[in-house]
C-alpha cells in the first residue's frame, strides 16, 4: 500500500488539474480503494494569471502559490506538483526550503529527451507566452546539444495562445471546436519550422493534443512525464501495458 502523500496545486486552470488526476489514476494498478494514492488537491483558482504577470507586469501569483505550498506542507505531503508549467518560473524563486519537495517537470522533460531520445536535436516548444518569455525551458536546455524552437510572435498569439485563452478555449468550462483548430495550427507551424519533436510545455496542451486529427511529428507532454515521476516517487504500481509519452505517426 502506498505510504507517501502527494500535494497538487491546481486551479491554473482547473480542467488541466483534474485531467492530471484522471491521467494518474488511469495509469496505475489499483484494484481496491486502498491501492489508490493519497493526495491533497488545492484548486487555487485565486492564483493570478502567470502570463499576465510575466509579460505585462500585472499582479504576481507568488503570494497565492506560497499559500498553496504552505497549506500542503501543513498537511505533511511528501511531494508537491503544480499543474501549471508557467508557475514554475515563480516557484524557482522560492527559498530552497520551500521548494525542496516540489517536483520540477522542466528538469524531468529535459532528462527524458536526453536519455531516451538522443537522436533528436530540434525541439519545438508549445507553451504560454509567459513560459516562453520567462526562458525557464531555454535556461534548462542551454549548454546542451538541443536546439529549442518556439513559434513566431504571430503564431504564438493567434494560434497557440488563442486555443488556450479564447472564449471557449482550453481554460474554459466548455471548449469550442475552434480552440482545437487553433491548437492544431500551432502544432503544424512548429512542424514547419523544423521541429523534430514537440514538447507540450503548457498543461492545456494535453487537452488539444487528445483531439488532434492527424499529428505528424513526435510529441512529449510535460504532464505525462510528471505523472511517470509521481508514480515512481509514490511507489505506485504502473499498469502492465505499453505506456508511452511519445507518439509517432
Amino acid at each position: 500500500m502506498p505510504s507517501k502523500t502527494l500535494g497538487i496545486i491546481s486551479g491554473m486552470g482547473t480542467r488541466a488539474g483534474l485531467l492530471f488526476v484522471n491521467k494518474l489514476i488511469d495509469r496505475i494498478e489499483a484494484p481496491k480503494d486502498q491501492d489508490f494514492p493519497e493526495f491533497i488537491l488545492h484548486n487555487n483558482s485565486k492564483v493570478p494569471d502567470r502570463t499576465l504577470s510575466i509579460v505585462y507586469g500585472e499582479e504576481s501569483p507568488e503570494k497565492q502559490l506560497l499559500r498553496s505550498v504552505a497549506m500542503l506542507n501543513e498537511s505533511n505531503v511528501d511531494f508537491i506538483v503544480s499543474t501549471c508549467v508557467t508557475s514554475y518560473y515563480f516557484i524557482d524563486q522560492f527559498q530552497e526550503n520551500l521548494k525542496s519537495n516540489i517536483l520540477n517537470p522542466i528538469d524531468l522533460v529535459f532528462s527524458r529527451i536526453l536519455n531516451e531520445y538522443p537522436a533528436y536535436e530540434k525541439i519545438g516548444l508549445l507553451a504560454t507566452t509567459g513560459t516562453v518569455n520567462s526562458k525557464i525551458f531555454h535556461k534548462r536546455f542551454k549548454n546542451s546539444s538541443l536546439q529549442l524552437i518556439t513559434l513566431n510572435s504571430h503564431d504564438q498569439e493567434e494560434k497557440f495562445m488563442k486555443s488556450v485563452y479564447m472564449k471557449g478555449g482550453f481554460k474554459s468550462a466548455h471548449i469550442i471546436p475552434e480552440a482545437y483548430d487553433a491548437f492544431e495550427a500551432s502544432m503544424e507551424a512548429l512542424n514547419n519550422q523544423g521541429a523534430e519533436l514537440i514538447i507540450g510545455g503548457c498543461t492545456e496542451a494535453q487537452i488539444g493534443y487528445e483531439k488532434l486529427k492527424a499529428p505528424n511529428t513526435l510529441y512529449i507532454d510535460v504532464i505525462d512525464v510528471l505523472i511517470d515521476e509521481v508514480i515512481e516517487r509514490l511507489g505506485l504500481v504502473k499498469l502492465n501495458r505499453e505506456e508511452n509519452t511519445i507518439y509517432n505517426y
